[in-house]
């Protein structure tokens, strides 16, 4: 199989995968339930660091760290070292 042939399958199982994960995405945020920072807190997350986050909700780097967790046990993010990052 020459190298083009695997880059075009290689890319449609990664859109397969996009899609995938998005539709398990929006099944689990339609089955969960969320309190308003816990949503600020997802959609915020990836966008700007905790002590923004933090200081726009008025919440304590504890509380932030709670939100994270509970988002990462509902598998909606992944956790990179010291950092969250949405799955999708």
């Amino acid at each position: 199989m020459n190298k083009e042939k695997l880059e075009s399958i290689l890319i449609r199982i990664e859109n397969h995968l996009d899609s995938l994960v998005r539709l398990n995405l929006s099944l689990v945020l339609s089955n969960c339930s969320f309190d308003d920072i816990e949503l600020k807190v997802f959609e915020m997350t990836g966008q700007k660091k905790r002590n923004e986050i933090c200081k726009e909700l008025k919440i304590s780097p504890n509380r932030l760290a709670d939100i994270w967790n509970n988002l990462l046990l509902k598998g909606l993010l992944t956790k990179d070292g010291k950092q969250y990052k949405k799955i999708a």
